[in-house]
């Protein structure tokens, strides 16, 4: 029996009966801690138990187990995650990465509805990253996909800022229309980016930027920075929470 499986579908037709913890543990004679354990994936429920709650959730043993076709929302949900925990480690970001290159399309042409107007792409296996600039905006929300970056917004969900957040983004597009501070922004990005321990140099920026090494330490005093000393000399990366922002920012390249 597959624990992973059981704590996940046992979880997901709980909520979706709007049941509590409490109220499915009455309903089949045990104590709420037992229903807790099965959730948290410490054991499983006693196999005399499955039949009474596969009819309760209105699903088949089958279904319950995790082992049925995949038919439902919940259900893609829920292997997603099966397929995501085997995963080794290190690989999730990049599968990730690639479904949402995938849902991108799907958003695009509407379910697959509407003519896809490029070539064809095995996800699973392509070079998905190779591709320009792809936006789509419609009432239900929107996505862009830009070469290794895709973005996804709800249009039911959208909220305008306050006038701080207004604020706070008017300085943040001052700061990022310095053409200096974008050239040593990407060069410390593209420096740093594969591997998070690493910090480099003002001159080491200086020459991937192609910019005078007094420029490039005026930039990185308006950039959010980590700093360190190490023999003497200081050291830079970007901070961890603004390390999107080179992709984030890619986006507006063809917008005019």
């Amino acid at each position: 029996m597959n624990i992973i499986n059981m704590k996940e579908q046992i979880t997901f037709l709980r909520k979706q009966k709007g049941l509590t913890q409490d109220e499915l543990a009455k309903y089949l004679g045990v104590t709420n801690q037992a229903v807790s354990k099965w959730e948290n994936g410490q054991c499983c429920p006693d196999i005399q138990l499955l039949p009474e709650l596969a009819k309760l959730f209105e699903v088949s043993v089958d279904e319950l187990l995790g082992y049925k076709e995949t038919k439902g929302l919940g259900d893609i949900c829920l292997n997603l995650k099966d397929y995501f925990v085997s995963l080794p480690e290190k690989e999730a970001f990049e599968n990730a990465y690639r479904i949402a290159a995938l849902l991108h399309e799907i958003a695009v042409t509407d379910g697959y509805k509407k003519f896809t107007p490029w070539q064809e792409k095995d996800y699973s296996t392509d070079n998905v990253s190779s591709w320009g600039l792809s936006i789509c905006s419609e009432p239900e929300g929107s996505t862009g996909r830009m070469a290794d970056s895709v973005f996804f917004s709800l249009g039911k969900e959208f909220q305008t800022p306050s006038i701080s957040q207004l604020y706070e983004l008017s300085l943040n597009m001052e700061r990022f229309s310095d053409l200096q501070v974008l050239k040593t922004m990407y060069a410390l990005h593209e420096l740093t980016i594969a591997d998070f321990d690493l910090y480099v140099s003002v001159a080491e920026i200086a020459e991937r930027a192609k910019v005078q090494s007094e420029e490039t330490r005026q930039a990185l005093e308006k950039l959010p920075v980590i700093v360190k000393e190490e023999k003497g000399e200081l050291l830079y990366r970007l901070e961890g929470p603004f390390c999107h922002m080179p992709a984030l920012l890619t986006f507006l390249f063809k917008f005019r």
